[in-house]
């Protein structure tokens, strides 16, 4: 009878496993409403057989360690990153299965769960996920919350972001928990009712902003969304694959041969990928003959009056060589659009950031955002004593931390976050609310080529067009480029790298500028936080012994 019962237990946590790791968008998206109401529920239903908080613990934190292993298992394209980026992998998988572990141990064995604790422990977790923003660089991925990334339920995220989803998983498990506890109808219903509520508020709130967004139907946004489709060894000389590197003139004709083909359209806008070539904004290595001379390779005949003048965004003046800068400007003018591209700068002062840039049609000058959230050991170096490892990797100057976020004007006011910021809610907000109507990201994935990591990475970003209302436009240097309107609903799309083949293309798409308030926007991060330490603290003052 006890090894039936064992049995039993494994194949109902086994069961969970594959629920609850396979039911990202990036894997198998229609597991996601399964995992939501009940993958969770699963697991715990089969450890409270086990009297011992040890027992519980252990368990828990070696299953959602293993849920972790699968989610990220994009680390383990190793070929640009080396070995270590295993230990990376296994070492944050460790990590939050130990987070899963404690919040296992308020699930209490053999007594009935009440609704106080099922809030608190939903508020504990939630606020596990809100803490890891903030250590290092933050870990922003792989939240519960994204179980709900259908169209529907994911329209709940304009409210409380993906944090309030995550309660609300988190919420909903527990109770299915409780009521295949007790079995009793009304907890049935009410396990049923929480769970069908995201979907029945999207039903609603997709309604009646499509009424409002058929009204600018006649007003699209046009736009170029340029994907290089190019390997990091091909982008920049790296040690041992030298004779993979594409010389940053020939990296731009073939960019101007992309674009070629939308130049009959007027776009208002032209966005290429973080990092889009080698070197700064204003290094000065390109012969401005040969420049001039490749776009009208490309273009034909292009008048003089189109190239920009030869000064330095300092105001000083140069000589025949030009920069990357003079590339961008020349681009914008051409199309008479503005161009928002991702180089590196280099101050004066020698600090080095990674940033993103405007260009507006003649106007000879770049604006310029700077990167706020950096990867640990690709673009900064948290510990003095890890310069050797990365160095032996050819990285051996980093970046400085941007300071706020900038709102570029234009046609349509835009902010824009750069690869890895894209994920982070609250720093995305910050750009809305300084007046962005429409978000930008600049992006390049191409260090783990062929993964998941490019769509688990656009699975974060119409999170945010959702909870900031806003249209999102994404340009990649190997995907997934695209356009989501302020529903979270890709317009158009551009996949990632499939087969060990690159995708390289210019997608000229139109979209809906329709953006609108969000209650996520008022409040960010804010309003789900400060309502899980309410809801804690009311379990607390309840009945203090029940918290172990």
């Amino acid at each position: 009878m006890i090894g039936y019962r064992m049995f039993a237990t494994f194949l109902l946590g086994f069961l969970s496993f594959l629920i609850v790791a396979f039911s990202q968008p990036s894997f198998l998206p229609w597991l996601g409403p399964v995992a939501a109401a009940f993958g969770y529920a699963l697991f715990w239903r089969s450890i409270r057989m086990y009297p011992f908080w040890k027992q519980r613990f252990c368990w828990g934190s070696i299953w959602y360690c293993a849920v972790s292993l699968v989610q990220l298992s994009w680390m383990t394209a190793i070929e640009y990153q080396g070995l270590y980026i295993l230990l990376v992998w296994l070492g944050l998988s460790i990590w939050v299965g130990l987070q899963f572990g404690l919040l296992t141990l308020l699930i209490p064995y053999n007594r009935p769960l009440k609704l106080p604790r099922i809030l608190a422990i939903a508020s504990v977790w939630t606020l596990i996920e809100w803490s890891r923003f903030y250590f290092l660089c933050g870990y922003s991925w792989n939240l519960s919350g994204l179980a709900l990334s259908n169209l529907y339920s994911l329209q709940w995220a304009s409210v409380f972001g993906i944090l309030g989803l995550s309660f609300w998983v988190i919420l909903t498990n527990l109770l299915g928990l409780k009521a295949t506890a007790n079995r009793r109808i009304t907890s049935y219903v009410s396990w049923a009712g929480i769970a069908a509520f995201p979907y029945l508020f999207g039903v609603l709130h997709l309604a009646y902003h499509q009424k409002e967004m058929d009204k600018l139907e006649g007003q699209p946004y046009s736009c170029v969304l340029v994907q290089t489709g190019v390997l990091p060894s091909e982008k920049t000389p790296l040690p041992g694959k030298e004779s993979s590197f594409v010389s940053p003139q020939g990296q731009w004709k073939n960019i101007l041969n992309l674009v070629k083909n939308t130049k009959g359209k007027a776009p208002d806008l032209i966005v290429l990928p973080e990092a889009a070539v080698p070197f700064s904004d204003e290094s000065y290595l390109y012969p401005k003959e040969i420049v001039n001379q490749t776009f009208r390779e490309v273009f034909g005949n292009i008048p003089n009056g189109l190239f920009p003048d030869l000064v330095s965004p300092y105001g000083e003046e140069t000589d025949q060589n030009v920069s990357n800068a003079y590339w961008v400007q020349t681009l914008s003018n051409l199309f008479e659009s503005e161009v928002v591209i991702g180089l590196d700068h280099y101050s004066k002062k020698e600090t080095a950031h990674s940033s993103a840039f405007q260009a507006k049609p003649f106007k000879n000058s770049l604006e310029r955002y700077d990167k706020r959230i950096l990867v640990p050991l690709i673009e900064y170096l948290p510990f003095a004593f890890l310069a050797p490892l990365v160095k032996s990797y050819g990285i051996s100057e980093f970046f400085a931390h941007g300071n706020s976020a900038k709102v570029f004007e234009g046609k349509i006011p835009i902010s824009v976050s750069i690869c890895y910021e894209e994920t982070f809610p609250q720093n995305v907000r910050e750009g809305r609310l300084k007046g962005a109507k429409m978000l930008v990201n600049v992006t390049n994935d191409g260090w783990y080529p062929f993964s998941l990591l490019p769509s688990q990475h656009f699975s974060h970003a119409r999170f945010r067009a959702v909870e900031n209302g806003a249209p999102l436009l994404r340009a990649c240097n190997t995907g997934i480029s695209a356009a989501v309107d302020s529903l979270g609903r890709p317009t158009e799309k551009l996949e990632q790298a499939k087969e060990k083949k690159l995708v390289a293309k210019a997608l000229y798409t139109e979209i809906n500028p329709y953006e609108y308030p969000t209650l996520f926007t008022i409040w960010g991060n804010g309003g789900i936080v400060v309502a899980c330490v309410i809801l804690v603290g009311i379990f607390g003052c309840l009945k203090k012994e029940m918290l172990w």
